[in-house]
C-alpha cells in the first residue's frame, strides 16, 4: 500500500517522497488538492497519509474525516500552530508535525502512526 502525501508545495512534496523512499516507503502518491485525493481514496486504502491541512482548494476536513473513519493513520504536516481540531474534529485523529521538521522528526512520526494502527512498522 502506498503513503500518501496530500501537499500543494511542490518542494516539499519532493522533499518528503525522497525522506520516505530513503527509509524504505517507496511507493508514495503525492497529490496536491483535496478532491484529488477524495477521488483517489474513493478506490485506493493508503498505509499512511501525510497531510498539509490548508490546500489550495480549501482545507481538507472531508479527506482527514475520511481517512479517521476507515482508521488510516496519518500526519498532520503544517506551518500552523492554531488548533485544526476547532475547524474539524477529525484532525485530532493525526499526529500533527509542526513545517519545518527535521527529517528524524518526521520519520519519528511515521513510525508511530504506523505502530498504532497495525502494531508493527512494515514498509
Amino acid at each position: 500500500m502506498p503513503v500518501l502525501i496530500l501537499e500543494d508545495e511542490p518542494f516539499i512534496t519532493l522533499d518528503v517522497e525522497e525522506l520516505l523512499a530513503a527509509h524504505g516507503y517507496g511507493e508514495t502518491i503525492a497529490l496536491s488538492r483535496g478532491s484529488e485525493a477524495l477521488s483517489w481514496l474513493e478506490i485506493n486504502v493508503p498505509r499512511l497519509a501525510i497531510i498539509d491541512p490548508r490546500l489550495s482548494d480549501g482545507v481538507c476536513s472531508a479527506v482527514v474525516r475520511l481517512l479517521a473513519e476507515r482508521r488510516t493513520p496519518f500526519i498532520v504536516y503544517s506551518g500552523e500552530t492554531s488548533s485544526l481540531t476547532d475547524e474539524e474534529p477529525a484532525f485530532g485523529a493525526g499526529e500533527l508535525v509542526l513545517k519545518p521538521a527535521p527529517p528524524e522528526d518526521i520519520m519519528a512520526a511515521v513510525a508511530r502512526a504506523l505502530k498504532s494502527v497495525q502494531g508493527t512498522d512494515q514498509r
